[in-house]
């Protein structure tokens, strides 16, 4: 792949170089030359250009992390988060039926001691590797996942199963919003308590994807360097945002 990846970047640099010298060729004017040449280095890379552009102004106004009120539950749901099901991958790993299912990772929540956890799902994947190609919009559905009986073959696994249900039942909601803008996005994430709709903290951060590879973000924008977590955000770390939630609500034992 890098050996590939780093012979279409000398073919490019070879066609940026041409096409600059047939613009000079054609026309005297320097403003078209100069168009030529911010063509050829935005092409690449504007998605990379226009994350940052919005990333450092976003950080100086969306950036809050609150608590309001802390409380203990047995349950936790999401909504706009663990939004999606998918089937684990059988190949090599010997899985039953009843933990195929996943919902999204409530399986963390269920690591933490909620004695289960349910999520809003929209989306769905064919296979087992959450491959952005097999991602399908559904009717959205209620998942509940609940905790199974530990594995003696897998102490450190979470085994979890998961299934549809009419109506959510946890008293508690965490809610996430993303607003995406080429590679950045804002995300606002709150703890509510649904009865009341009181909200009892929020986390709001601007993220901005990572760039794997010396070779990114060299046309990184085609998705051929595979899936890309965060790379950068503010304010915290990827771990405090993604465990925000466990701060607020404590498992009720």
């Amino acid at each position: 792949m890098g050996v590939a990846v780093l012979l279409v970047m000398i073919l490019y640099v070879l066609l940026a170089v041409g096409l600059v010298l047939l613009v000079r060729w054609i026309t005297p004017k320097k403003l078209y030359r100069w168009l030529a040449v911010a063509f050829v280095i935005l092409l690449p890379t504007w998605d990379a250009v226009l994350g940052f552009m919005i990333y450092y102004p976003a950080c100086l106004f969306i950036p809050k992390v609150a608590i309001y009120e802390t409380a203990e539950s047995e349950s936790i749901y999401y909504e706009g988060a663990n939004d999606y099901v998918y089937m684990s991958d059988r190949r090599g790993r010997d899985i039953t039926e009843e933990e195929l299912t996943n919902a999204g990772s409530l399986h963390r929540a269920i690591k933490r001691g909620f004695s289960f956890a349910e999520a809003r799902v929209v989306e769905k994947y064919d296979d087992g590797y959450l491959s952005p190609e097999t991602r399908v919009r559904i009717t959205p559905t209620i998942y509940k996942c609940v905790p199974l009986p530990a594995d003696s073959r897998r102490p450190d696994y979470q085994r979890t199963s998961c299934s549809v249900v009419s109506e959510a039942k946890s008293r508690y909601m965490v809610k996430v919003e993303t607003i995406k803008l080429g590679p950045a996005q804002l995300n606002f994430k709150k703890v509510i308590e649904i009865g009341s709709g009181k909200l009892m903290a929020e986390y709001n951060r601007v993220a901005l994807k990572d760039y794997y590879g010396i070779f990114m973000p060299f046309f990184s924008w085609l998705e051929w360097g595979g899936r890309r977590g965060i790379g950068y955000q503010c304010p915290g770390t990827e771990r405090e945002y993604e465990d925000f939630e466990f701060e607020v609500l404590k498992p009720k034992h």
